[in-house]
């Protein structure tokens, strides 16, 4: 009886344990069910940091063209007469001009009859030492920031990052476009068109796109890793042509 105990005993042992060959097997196959979901994990995590920064693009591009809008329209403001509020450069890659809206006492909108206030001497493009060809419309080291200045090109305030290339095209008074009118008085709307870059670069995304501008120049293909976006925008000038 006692030997019949001892094999049931032995026998229940071995019965409640894993031999070798189980334990590898059971380890290979939790290999590849990890490696399976950090892929995924992979995957995933890199379609939500390219979607962020394609959102970032996007609202840095809004935000700027909205902005330049809102001061372009106002473009030879002069409700005196006496001013002579009006554009002072119209190029390629930067656009400068004035408008009367401060008076002495400080008050916006009421413009006195001249420019002396502040913020009515505005420009906007990339700061002249960051351009890189002869036009200044790609950004030195393939981004810079777009940039605004309100004291007639001393001091810079960025409105925009991360901007590869600008473009500001004319429409003059008699339907004619121009990168580079001789009568400023005679513009009667401007095109602006800006090419966003990502911050970072994907590496496993290879951009190989042209982009159209407002004036039908072509800008690309980089065949880099970064993503663009370009926005265009036609701003008519309430205050010029007239």
């Amino acid at each position: 009886m006692s030997t019949l105990k001892s094999i049931n005993r032995y026998q229940s042992t071995a019965q409640d344990g894993f031999t070798l060959v189980e334990l590898l097997i059971a380890m290979v196959v939790s290999s590849f069910v990890i490696a399976a979901i950090y892929s995924a994990y992979q995957v995933q995590q890199r379609q939500y940091t390219n979607q962020t920064q394609v959102v970032e693009m996007q609202q840095n591009l809004r935000a700027a063209m909205l902005f330049m809008a809102s001061e372009i329209r106002m473009a030879g403001y002069d409700p005196q007469g006496t001013a002579g509020a009006g554009f002072i450069e119209a190029r390629t890659n930067r656009v400068q001009f004035t408008k009367d809206t401060v008076n002495n006492s400080g008050t916006t909108m009421r413009g006195d009859g001249a420019l002396t206030g502040t913020m009515e001497n505005v420009y906007f493009g990339f700061i002249p030492a960051d351009d890189t060809d002869s036009n200044g419309i790609i950004a030195d080291g393939g981004a810079a920031k777009l940039v605004l200045s309100q004291d007639n090109g001393t001091n810079y305030e960025a409105i925009a990052d991360n901007i590869s290339a600008i473009e500001f095209s004319y429409t003059m008074v008699d339907g004619t476009i121009s990168t580079t009118p001789t009568d400023l008085s005679k513009i009667a709307s401007v095109t602006v068109s800006i090419l966003a870059r990502a911050k970072n670069p994907d590496l496993k995304f290879t951009n190989n796109i042209s982009y159209t501008t407002g004036s039908g120049n072509s800008w690309g293909p980089y065949n880099d890793n970064f993503r663009r976006r370009l926005l265009i925008s036609n701003i008519t000038c309430r205050n010029m042509g007239l």
